[in-house]
């Protein structure tokens, strides 16, 4: 949407609340009609007013319709007709309505606004434009019709017209700060750089203690790279103020213009320090700083130091404490930025990312227990949010609850929208794997191919329908197709090579077996278990006859994965 119809949305609102008042008070309801019509007229309005309250839009509306079929220039009807067709979204009749009530009655402000509101919620721009330049006009006094004016200008780019309209505004309200900032943009923006720094000049001498804006003038000289201009501002402000927050900032870009990095992260520590600057701008800064604090090795203590005092200074505010977990986290210490997280529930639980990185750092640590603990005091305050029972779901799979980990992917599958079908796709995988584990093997298929219908792009699911199709030995044909479009996605993709030597394998094609296993294990990233493609590697050797290479690498496989009794009854028997 756009900012100015958002901003005329509020105002539509306010007036549509008033506007029976308004009616009353301006004795809008006189018409030229006999007794017996006015009386009937005078019921079925107010009697419409009462139906509209109620939201009980039809029958308002037949009741309107009475008034209008009674005296079709009352200017205050047209105006109900109209907000009431607005309000059940009958755009043109809404606008026809206020159009008639405009021209019965053109000098009512309400009405005026009311049709201007209308015309930039159906973005008929150049209509609303035209119509607020006949209000300022017609109704000078008013502050809002400028404000709103201003809006179209800027919006439409007209920053010349933008600027003419707040030197208006300005004759009305004085001097203030938000003009003079404003127009200090638009000249900018209209490259008329001098201009805009004489409405700063303005406000400094507006208010030559507020010394807010000298320090954007300091600013002004830092961008126009006249740095010691900038510099010999901001010592003098320093002088009589040697704790005002805005110099250190400003200084903090100095130093940074200067290639000064050091220097400048210290003014940025001064200012986070002082109580002069508002809890807002630190998070704001902290935000903007906070990488760079973390990466700073040298003062690491000191840095933490700062935390801690901002913690304890601004203990309700959940940002200060999510930096701080962050930080912790980045010094390796998840025991302390877990309680700062949960500080951050206390203050605010309905947070979805602060539970989220808790079990992020949990699942890190492979602590199921605590995972499973965290999802499901998440379902609690979050309980409308799927991906707390697909965690319980992942905390269940692993401490081999699966009956338990298929009740939690169901749930969390019940939760997903329409339109989140990738979503979908990854819970009904999990669901597959599930009912593997529990040997369910038909139910595990039926799942995975609604994964894919779902999103036929998953390659996960490929792959792990691929291999359990060829662990059972069954449609091998389709397996290897699945199993080659995860290949053309990503070729040098370990697991991916290992599902598609064993399908050859299961297939007796031993040649293509051994060649995608040698790449998989030559593709095996840093750290990645190489047990199980160890294991077939020897199962595709013994099967092709080298029975001694096929021995060495069960017996490597064995040594990382010890308590496979299948690998060492192999080991042990020779292979029988």
């Amino acid at each position: 949407m756009n900012k100015y119809i958002l901003f005329l949305s509020v105002v539509f609102t306010l007036f549509s609340c008033s506007n029976s008042k308004k009616l009353s008070s301006e004795n809008e309801l006189k018409s030229n009609l006999f007794e017996a019509e006015q009386k009937k007229f005078d019921f079925n309005f107010y009697e419409a007013l009462r139906l509209n309250e109620e939201g009980k839009y039809d029958q308002a509306l037949e009741c309107f319709s009475m008034c209008y079929d009674l005296d079709s220039t009352n200017a205050g009807v047209c105006s109900e007709l109209g907000m009431l067709y607005a309000a059940i979204k009958m755009d043109d009749r809404a606008s026809y309505y206020l159009e008639k009530s405009v021209t019965y009655n053109p000098n009512n402000w309400w009405y005026n606004m009311q049709l201007l509101t209308m015309y930039a919620g159906m973005q008929k721009n150049d209509k609303a434009l035209a119509l607020a330049e006949k209000l300022v006009v017609q109704f000078p006094e008013k502050e809002e019709i400028y404000q709103i004016l201003n809006s179209f200008y800027k919006q439409s780019k007209q920053f010349a017209k933008a600027i003419e309209i707040y030197d208006k505004m300005e004759r009305i309200t004085g001097i203030t700060e938000q003009i003079s900032l404003d127009k200090f943009k638009l000249y900018l923006e209209i490259k008329k750089p001098k201009k805009g720094i004489a409405e700063i000049e303005k406000l400094i001498a507006k208010f030559p203690s507020e010394s807010r804006y000298r320090v954007l003038r300091g600013d002004i000289y830092l961008s126009q790279k006249m740095p010691e201009k900038a510099y010999e501002l901001y010592q003098g402000i320093l002088i009589n103020e040697p704790e005002n927050p805005y110099v250190y900032v400003s200084l903090s870009d100095y130093y940074n213009a200067k290639e000064e990095p050091q220097k400048a992260m210290e003014y940025i520590v001064k200012s986070l320090k002082l109580e002069q600057l508002a809890v807002e701008q630190k998070v704001d800064i902290l935000g903007q700083y906070v990488q760079k604090l973390m990466q700073d090795t040298v003062k690491l203590d000191e840095t933490e130091s700062l935390f801690k005092l901002l913690v304890e200074r601004y203990p309700m505010e959940e940002e200060v404490h999510g930096y701080y977990a962050m930080f912790l986290q980045y010094r390796k210490r998840n025991k302390d930025a877990i309680s700062e997280l949960e500080s951050m529930i206390n203050i605010n639980a309905k947070n979805e990312q602060t539970w989220f990185t808790l079990i992020q750092i949990y699942l890190s640590e492979q602590n199921y227990e605590q995972v499973l603990n965290i999802a499901n005091r998440a379902k609690e305050f979050i309980p409308t949010a799927s991906q707390w029972s697909f965690y319980s779901g992942i905390a269940n799979f692993q401490l081999k609850a699966y009956e338990k980990a298929l009740v939690d992917y169901k749930s969390a599958l019940s939760l997903v929208q329409n339109d989140q079908l990738a979503l979908k796709s990854d819970y009904l995988a999990q669901i597959g794997d599930t009912y593997y584990k529990l040997n369910k093997k038909e139910e595990t298929f039926s799942a995975y191919d609604e994964s894919l219908k779902a999103n036929p792009n998953n390659i996960m699911v490929m792959n792990n329908f691929a291999y359990y199709l060829s662990e059972e030995k069954r449609d091998l044909k389709k397996a290897e197709k699945m199993s080659a479009k995860t290949i053309e996605k990503e070729p040098k993709n370990s697991t991916f090579l290992d599902t598609y030597a064993w399908i050859f394998y299961q297939q007796e094609n031993y040649s293509l077996a051994k060649f995608y296993i040698e790449r998989a294990i030559d593709n095996l990233e840093k750290g990645q278990d190489a047990s199980v493609m160890l294991d077939h590697l020897g199962d595709i050797l013994w099967k092709m006859g080298d029975k001694t290479k096929a021995m060495e690498n069960w017996k490597k496989a064995f040594e990382t994965d010890k308590t496979n009794e299948k690998l060492r009854l192999k080991i042990e028997n020779k292979g029988l």
